[in-house]
């Protein structure tokens, strides 16, 4: 068996010492390091640069973006930080147009909200002007000068909110096409059958419906006037059943759609 070299003790010294030296050098430069990094970070924390520099608002068309701002409560003052996002989410998800929103804050100091909005399903008329109506059945202010709607259905005799809301709602579940082929919706009042609601439609039919199943029978309108007699128009009942009477002869044709109250 070779003999194993033997190194002598005082040979050994100077390379542990140099060792030894190299690993406090870098156990100092990682404290110095991080305790500069504090540093920098409590400079950062209370200095002007952390507080908000730039606030950006994307997704906003009903709603002005002065008034999301305002909403969230964030200023140039506040430091970014310190935003409470949760809670300023909450509070622009408080104005009336608005159906959701998110803030996300980029270094060093930039905030970013973006809103979701309801969209107009309608137009109230009353005393002569026009009044925009969301899906949640939030109204919003009049439309300027002599401007008339064109794009979404107007609601006559709406003095209630429950029947406004329940209107509105109904009008976020059917199609663009179905949507706009409805001319106007007149709220008539209670009655003993139920029925409250008259709809004038764009193709010469007029529907009879309630407030209670608006939502869910509106939708049977376009089967049922596809499998009119062509040419036929007259009225579309759309309460506790579905079934048409020709403007003709005033009578019950036969045609029947049940619907599941």
């Amino acid at each position: 068996m070779d003999k194993k070299k033997v190194v002598a003790l005082e040979d050994r010294l100077p390379q542990l010492k140099k060792e030894r030296k190299q690993r406090a050098n870098r156990r100092f430069a990682f404290y110095a390091s991080l305790f500069f990094l504090l540093i920098l970070i409590v400079v950062y924390f209370q200095s002007p640069l952390s507080r908000v520099h730039s606030i950006s608002v994307s997704g906003e068309q009903i709603v002005s973006e002065d008034q999301v701002i305002k909403a969230s409560g964030i200023t140039n003052k506040t430091h970014v930080w310190d935003i409470r996002v949760k809670s300023a989410e909450q509070a622009v998800k408080k104005l009336p147009t608005v159906r959701s929103a998110a803030i996300d804050r980029t270094f060093p100091n930039k905030v970013k909200i973006t809103v979701t909005e309801y969209t107009r399903k309608a137009y109230l008329e009353k005393n002569g002007s026009f009044y925009p109506i969301l899906q949640n059945g939030a109204t919003l202010s009049k439309l300027p000068g002599s401007k008339l709607p064109v794009d979404a259905p107007v609601l006559l005799g709406f003095s209630d909110a429950a029947p406004l809301k329940a209107v509105a709602e109904g009008l976020s579940g059917i199609s663009r096409q179905l949507s706009h082929n409805i001319s106007d919706i007149h709220y008539v009042g209670k009655s003993e059958s139920g029925d409250d609601l008259i709809l004038y439609m764009n193709d010469g039919n007029k529907i009879i419906a309630s407030t209670r199943t608006f939502a869910r029978n509106i939708k049977l309108y376009p089967e049922i006037a596809a499998n009119l007699p062509k040419g036929a128009h007259g009225t579309v009942h759309l309460s506790n059943g579905s079934y048409f009477i020709p403007a003709e002869t005033k009578k019950d044709t036969g045609l029947q759609t049940q619907t599941n109250q």
